[in-house]
């Protein structure tokens, strides 16, 4: 999705990413980062799931409105993450050691579980991963 400059420059300091959080057509709520494309100008990835979920259809005109994502990882915290992190910590210090697009990647991941066991068995798994290497 292409992001009009006017806005972009509300959110984005110079070509670096900023996050923000959006919501699409009154219903689609998620969270990203207005990208900086190559050849100017600045745009939104959105994904299959969030096509599916929104209906959308390419060429289709939508409604955006874009804040800023306060967030302290650019994404929510699952709360078997989080508390795995409150208990263990060398866990929590290598996360926090990570760089944010590996952290934000490791919340994707462990939040895309849709039951709480998996969550959790997904966070152990990636919290063990940061401890070998």
């Amino acid at each position: 999705m292409v992001v009009p400059d006017e806005v972009a420059v509300l959110f984005v300091q110079g070509r670096k990413p900023a996050r923000v959080r959006c919501l699409l057509n009154g219903h689609v709520d998620f969270q990203c980062a207005i990208r900086p494309k190559g050849g100017g100008g600045f745009y939104i990835n959105i994904g299959t799931p969030l096509r599916q979920q929104g209906k959308l259809v390419l060429g289709q005109k939508l409604h955006a409105e874009v804040k800023p994502d306060d967030s302290e990882f650019g994404r929510d915290v699952p709360e078997e993450l989080q508390e795995l992190l409150e208990m263990d910590q060398e866990g929590k210090r290598l996360f926090d050691g990570s760089l944010p697009s590996h952290q934000r990647a490791i919340i994707y991941y462990v939040a895309g579980a849709k039951s709480v066991q998996v969550r959790i068995d997904r966070a152990i798994m990636m919290i063990n991963r940061l401890k070998v290497k």
